[in-house]
């Protein structure tokens, strides 16, 4: 059975007793002893580790600081991420890194410092594989990058850390209640920061799915979020009788149609399932819906564009004898290259160049800079508009 806040219960065989002293294998001190020893170690591991520059930490906990054990933390911390900022499916995949440093370590309780390292597996990546080998989560490894692909909230690890850290989260979650809104406002007001743009995917019906919309009263041409498109499924199936209790659909002719057969003659002695459970149907259903993104920029508005998020591509060359900056996909995010250009001309004072970009069906312009000025370009862009530089990518 697994035990997720052990050390031994993740990390390989030759892992196990990592973390403890060398001294612990030659002898076995009074238990006195070895819990002193333990709280100094911890208690300096504390003091001389590395403060997380520019990561915010989370709201305290029922626990002090100098109480919790590496691997305790780095449990706390995976599911808690989570719980808070990983609660959509659709931010998966996620890198190792990506959820280590953006999603994990702002999770850490006030006054403790997350450090991997000093946990019994070394590395996130390691602690990662452990998850996946308890079956909690999914991973995939391409060129030497783990990333997390699924993740399974209701698999029996997860039941064990919440059972085990329930007052911490609940405290947590208390003291974010009462300080997250105005301590958000007041730091905003303060810095006189713009809020970021906010990113939604939206769903829209292709000529496949379009009868199952009509058939549930719903446009076929509107934007639908997840959740609005699997409850149409959901009661389209209850309307028509398909659902059974354990979940399980009976598969129609048109259901069949709509989220299993091509269009166009069918392959001689092709059979289909009677039935499939709704959750093999949802895949289906988000196969043969179109992403769109809506991207709303503080004073710009909303912007919905065909297709999953992008962002602002500059890159950084040489044309001749001088060094140039060119940016792209602005449009997605509701902004005029024409006049943005002549922003940055006087904000900047460099030449500008607006150009048509590759492709017949493209209406999208690109913007030359002259000079490399990303540097310049970002901060604008934050301080214009509010986009932050992990809504750029720079080449």
């Amino acid at each position: 059975e697994v035990t997720p806040c052990e050390a031994s219960t993740f990390a390989p065989p030759s892992r196990v007793g990592g973390s403890h002293d060398a001294a612990a294998n030659e002898e076995a001190p009074a238990p006195e002893a070895a819990s002193t020893s333990e709280a100094a170690v911890a208690e300096a591991a504390h003091e001389k580790a590395p403060t997380d520059a520019g990561i915010s930490s989370a709201p305290g906990t029922t626990r002090k600081p100098e109480d919790w054990t590496p691997d305790d933390l780095i449990d706390f911390c995976f599911l808690k991420a989570f719980k808070t900022s990983l609660t959509d499916a659709k931010a998966l995949p996620v890198e190792a890194s990506e959820l280590y440093e953006k999603h994990m370590k702002p999770c850490r309780p006030e006054g403790t410092t997350l450090d991997v390292k000093k946990t019994s597996h070394k590395q996130i990546g390691k602690y990662l594989n452990a998850m996946r080998k308890a079956k909690a989560i999914d991973t995939v490894e391409k060129k030497s990058v783990v990333s997390v692909t699924k993740v399974d909230l209701k698999h029996k690890v997860f039941a064990q850390l919440e059972e085990k850290f329930s007052d911490e989260l609940g405290a947590s979650a208390a003291a974010a209640a009462e300080s997250s809104a105005p301590a958000a406002a007041s730091a905003s007001t303060a810095a006189g920061r713009l809020p970021p743009p906010k990113i939604s995917t939206v769903w829209k019906p292709t000529h496949y799915t379009e009868p199952l919309f009509k058939a549930m009263d719903k446009s076929k041409s509107g934007l639908y979020s997840w959740d609005e498109a699997s409850d149409t499924l959901r009661e389209y199936c209850k309307k028509e009788a398909l659902l059974d209790d354990d979940d399980n659909v009976k598969l129609s002719e048109e259901i069949l149609t709509i989220l299993f057969k091509t269009a166009g003659a069918q392959k001689k002695g092709q059979t289909w399932p009677e039935q499939a459970e709704f959750a093999d149907c949802e895949d289906k259903l988000q196969e043969r819906l179109q992403e769109h993104t809506i991207i709303d920029v503080h004073g710009v508005g909303p912007t919905t564009r065909k297709g999953p998020p992008v962002k602002i591509e500059v890159s950084l060359s040489r044309k001749g004898a001088h060094n140039v900056t060119r940016i792209c996909n602005l449009e997605s995010y509701g902004l005029d290259p024409t006049s943005l250009g002549d922003e940055l001309k006087k904000k900047l004072n460099c030449t500008v160049y607006i150009e048509d970009m590759p492709g017949k069906n493209s209406k999208d312009k690109m913007m030359q800079l002259q000079g490399h000025v990303n540097n310049e370009l970002a901060d604008f862009l934050l301080a214009r508009y509010g986009i932050p530089k992990s809504m750029l990518s720079v080449k």
